[in-house]
């Protein structure tokens, strides 16, 4: 059997064996499954030791699944059974709700739903990941119908490639940010690590590095007589999560940028300056566009109306052999300090039993545990966000685990901003990051907007 990498491991399927429960008031036929810190409605009926499939919020099952397993709210929409209903709308989405009054983060199903499949169960071992079993899709990112925007500001004209001005291994989008209650098997108490605000914005990536020189036509006739010229030279490139938008002073010709204004390039002529050759700083631009829209609704991060703040959460160096070295948690402070960049919001740094110290007879495993509630508990409380005068959810924390040249980062939400985000989808509401979270496919990316 064949489990190919998921897509998006954030909304993939995940073998689990249940083991903690809470019991929950005023609710006698349910209870509270905890999976990686989330707080997962079960049958009363469900046992620890229990095996089945986990699924996250703002994952999507597929049709298949659904129907075989009776699920649909509406047995008509296709259960196989017509006699029995279960509780999921035609979209299969998995939605941040309240049930009486508790937290639903997730949803639980017992492993015999992939019998269907005609495999052997055996062949499904704690700890699998997956969204598709051999060709047979199971669940993916829910991503809505966006409701169209328009852009009156988009360049017209025929797109130009400014990708072919690149160079290969000198550019490098941002890694995807894993969950950390799936993850935190990979944090031991002598780690180091940083914990810092996650902020509501737009991701962006600004590049000083090597590209392809414009060759004259003297060069180009020296070059084909035998003459070494020169083709490349340090140039500024500047991005969102997925998608370039502009290489050494050149815009993407007809390029949808979602917002009404190209956010990216009016926050890559600030700090184009301040950036050396061989650099790439990602971070994240918060408060609101210069025509007053806010980048994220609601999120203006103190920022006064027409203005933004951009945060630095990564920096990397490249030689010309596209050898690529992360900077430290310290070299980044302190390079943010050198060149006048805002960095994130420091919560801790230090070892990670410094946070949180081992108890006496606790392993390791019940530490890890202990380590994500501490989290949880102290930083992402179901509150107000006070960087938002406490008029929207906070968003959660980013825990960064310091490696050898490698950027290991982990994101944990607050259950009331991921309550957030469903109802926002409910609306047909979507975000950049959302947009492109599908993959790097630009075309894709503009075809979501109308011009």
């Amino acid at each position: 059997m064949n489990f190919a990498e998921p897509k998006n491991k954030n909304y993939s399927a995940v073998v689990v064996q249940l083991s903690h429960f809470v019991d929950l008031p005023n609710c006698d036929n349910v209870k509270a499954a905890l999976i990686f810190g989330n707080s997962v409605i079960v049958a009363k009926t469900v046992q620890a030791g229990e095996i089945g499939l986990f699924f996250p919020v703002e994952t999507a099952l597929a049709a298949d699944f659904l129907k075989n397993n009776n699920l649909y709210r509406k047995p008509e929409w296709g259960n196989v059974d017509p006699e029995k209903k279960g509780y999921f709308e035609e979209h299969g989405r998995i939605k941040a709700v309240t049930f009486r009054g508790h937290k639903s983060e997730g949803f639980w199903i017992p492993l015999e739903s992939l019998a269907y499949l005609g495999l052997p169960l055996s062949e499904f071992p704690v700890g699998a990941e997956f969204d598709y079993i051999n060709d047979q899709e199971i669940c993916k990112k829910y991503i809505p119908k966006r409701n169209k925007v328009s852009n009156p500001c988009a360049p017209k004209g025929k797109n130009k490639s400014v990708k072919d001005k690149l160079v290969a291994g000198q550019f490098s989008f941002h890694i995807d940010t894993a969950q950390l209650g799936r993850n935190v098997h990979r944090i031991s108490p002598s780690t180091i690590i940083s914990i810092s605000d996650k902020w509501h914005g737009t991701s962006a990536i600004f590049s000083h590095v090597l590209i392809q020189r414009e060759l004259n036509w003297i060069e180009r006739l020296l070059q084909r007589v035998g003459v070494k010229i020169q083709e490349t030279e340090y140039g500024f490139t500047w991005a969102s999560r997925r998608v370039i938008k502009g290489v050494n002073g050149e815009a993407k010709a007809g390029s949808i940028h979602f917002y009404k204004e190209d956010i990216w390039s009016i926050v890559g002529k600030q700090i184009e300056p301040l950036i050396p050759k061989g650099y790439t700083v990602y971070g994240e631009i918060v408060g609101y566009m210069p025509d007053g829209g806010m980048i994220q609704k609601g999120y203006h991060y103190g920022c006064s109306w027409g203005s933004h703040r951009f945060l630095v959460y990564r920096i990397t160096s490249v030689n010309a052999d596209g050898k690529v070295i992360e900077l430290s948690w310290q070299a980044m402070k302190e390079f943010c300090a050198k060149f006048g960049l805002e960095f994130v919001k420091e919560l801790y740094f230090g070892r990670a039993d410094g946070f949180l110290p081992m108890a006496p007879g606790q392993n390791e495993s019940e530490w890890q545990d202990a380590f994500l509630q501490a989290v949880q508990d102290k930083y992402v409380r179901d509150e107000m966000c006070p960087h938002n005068a406490m008029e929207v959810p906070l968003e959660g924390v980013i825990v960064r685990v310091e490696r050898y040249n490698e950027c290991e980062a982990y994101k944990l939400k607050s259950f009331l901003f991921k309550k957030r985000e469903s109802e926002a989808a409910d609306k047909g509401e979507l975000d950049v990051e959302t947009v492109e979270s599908e993959g790097d496919n630009e075309e894709r990316f503009d075809a979501e907007v109308e011009s």
